[in-house]
């Protein structure tokens, strides 16, 4: 028997042996087996859940035909996946034997968002973009920023040094400025942590 792939926003039609998955371990875990007409499908115990459920709902029995779309639907600004369940053809409109009123279903796939919600989903996520790079910038440790500032100070120095050993018309070469520079500032670092390197 093959066994089935559910691919996103693509329905699987489908004659169910059973509305309920059969309990089976897995290398990814406990996971939940589904057998139609058309072949087997596994997926998680929580999605075998949500599937029964639904099945359950819509009054679903062995051999019904069915429509499972593991759909990609937008919510608040986030993407998710939404497993949904429709029932394909099983019912007659008008008052049912159970004294319900069947009447006809609209469309099982969600609608496509429209401008104002694309505009309003990426202006929330501009905004979220936004608060994140705030928080992180909020979050950076002290030590980054004295590192950065003792930086600075150093590349000034730097190029005061080599400014000034231009008047020896090539005799100090930058290289040997850097390597003076350098040592005086690990000396000077040594000296005010009690001799414990600077870190």
């Amino acid at each position: 028997m093959p066994i089935l792939k559910f691919e996103l926003n693509a329905p699987i039609e489908l004659h169910l042996r059973s509305i309920e998955g059969k309990p089976v371990d897995s290398k990814f875990g406990p996971q939940q087996q589904f057998t139609a007409e058309e072949g087997i499908f596994y997926v998680s115990e929580m999605v075998g859940a949500i599937l029964t459920d639904q099945l359950r709902k819509l009054h679903v029995r062995a051999g019904d035909l069915v429509e499972i779309i593991k759909a990609e639907v937008t919510t608040g600004g986030r993407k998710k996946i939404q497993w949904q369940v429709a029932q394909i053809g099983y019912y007659q409109p008008g008052e049912q034997a159970d004294g319900t009123l069947a009447v006809p279903k609209g469309p099982s796939r969600p609608e496509p968002p429209s401008d104002l919600e694309r505009q309003l989903a990426a202006s929330i996520a501009q905004v979220e973009q936004r608060k994140q790079a705030q928080q992180a910038q909020a979050a950076a440790p002290a030590w980054s920023t004295a590192l950065v500032e003792q930086t600075c100070v150093l590349v000034d120095a730097f190029a005061q040094v080599v400014r000034h050993s231009a008047q020896y018309q090539g005799l100090v070469k930058p290289d040997d400025v850097r390597s003076i520079l350098l040592s005086a500032f690990i000396n000077i670092s040594k000296s005010s942590n009690g001799g414990r390197n600077a870190a």
